[in-house]
């Protein structure tokens, strides 16, 4: 006996052709989703995993069988002090580490069955034009301030250092190790300015000081 199967519209799931961009299209319900960008700097373990992509690709998956115009998107986040700290801590460079990282990221995701339709990178050429036009297209239209603080300047370096590359006393509970962006021992929230006896993290030797800069 041959098998009916109800035709109507929606009630299979209809999935993108592989290679087929998903564009959203008026009168469609379309849906963006994006988890966390995990930093570039480390192996991800399965906090990660649970807390940011885990979560975001169960809601992908039961918006595309619901038939939803769904689009998911995530990548590593390659730029900031935590990369560079790290590759000097490998003695490689930061893009041997991003490099390095990306793709354990990538195959960790994989070997998880993490379905993204696009797990990019901070890097590329497409993500740093879409940047620097949102920053030139704010200053066009005057919404930029600019600002002069006091910074920590190492003038063994010969540059200002960002939070995590100070460590000091906490000015809080006395601990000796506190990054310039926070205290592990009391979990104060710091400024690098507010360290007593500031070490730089490149060489404890150099002399750290603070100047005026302006952003």
């Amino acid at each position: 006996m041959a098998q009916k199967i109800n035709p109507a519209p929606g009630i299979f799931m209809n999935l993108p052709k592989e290679g087929e961009p998903i564009l959203p299209e008026a009168g469609e319900e379309n849906i963006l989703i994006t988890s966390a960008l995990p930093y570039c700097n480390n192996v991800p373990h399965l906090g990660n995993i649970i807390g940011s992509t885990l979560s975001a690709d169960v809601f992908a998956r039961y918006n595309r069988t619901r038939n939803r115009r769904t689009l998911y998107v995530c990548g590593t986040d390659e730029y900031g002090t935590a990369t560079e700290t790290q590759a000097l801590k490998e003695g490689i460079t930061p893009q041997q580490l991003c490099d390095k990282y990306y793709t354990l990221h990538k195959e960790t995701y994989q070997w998880f069955d993490i379905g993204f339709d696009y797990f990019g990178r901070t890097s590329t050429p497409a993500q740093t034009e879409i940047c620097q036009e949102v920053y030139l297209n704010l200053k066009d239209h005057n919404l930029l301030e600019k600002q002069t603080k006091e910074q920590t300047y190492c003038e063994g370096c010969v540059k200002f250092l960002a939070d995590r590359f100070v460590e000091g006393t906490c000015p809080n509970c006395g601990y000796d190790d506190a990054r310039g962006d926070q205290c592990d021992a009391c979990s104060r929230t710091l400024d690098p300015t507010d360290l007593i006896n500031p070490r730089c993290l490149v060489d404890k030797s150099h002399k750290i000081t603070t100047k005026s800069t302006s952003h």
